[in-house]
């Protein structure tokens, strides 16, 4: 039948909601020049594993030989560790990258906002029509308030 063992393939884990505002969006600019997508900032986070494999790792042996060294994968305890790396580019210039040593949490969120954004929002667009678009994923109450407090024109997808 030609059917194989395969790892399936990652993809963002988008709800119905997600696609929706995400489609929303994309009609809303559709029709937007080249200068005004120059004018949008953009955030996201990436986590990178330290001396772990999430997957399997495959060997062909035979039965008696499951703890020979060539059969074997070692790994550390507690799963070996990661980070988490906070980034933001636009058309313009990348901006400052933030290593996060915990679980990225709204409060730790924030605090890099604070830190990191109006910096480089005022560089990147010194006349003040930058537009920070960010993924939505650790936005509260408390951040909504936070951004509309301070004149940021923040979009979500």
């Amino acid at each position: 039948m030609g059917l194989c063992s395969r790892r399936s393939t990652p993809v963002p884990l988008l709800t119905k909601r997600h696609r929706q505002l995400r489609l929303q969006w994309a009609g809303e600019h559709r029709d937007w020049t080249m200068d005004e997508c120059k004018r949008v900032a953009w955030s996201d986070e990436t986590g990178f594993l330290i001396r772990h494999v999430d997957g399997r790792v495959g060997v062909r042996r035979l039965p008696a030989e499951q703890l020979l060294p060539s059969c074997t994968a070692g790994h550390p305890q507690a799963g070996g560790g990661g980070i988490i790396l906070w980034g933001m580019f636009s058309w313009a210039a990348l901006g400052p990258v933030d290593v996060v040593e915990q679980t990225m949490k709204a409060a730790k969120y924030l605090n890099i906002i604070a830190d990191q954004l109006h910096p480089y929002m005022a560089f990147v667009f010194p006349t003040g029509n930058g537009i920070f678009q960010q993924d939505n994923a650790h936005v509260t109450r408390l951040g909504l308030c936070w951004s509309d407090s301070r004149s940021i024109l923040m979009n979500s997808t």
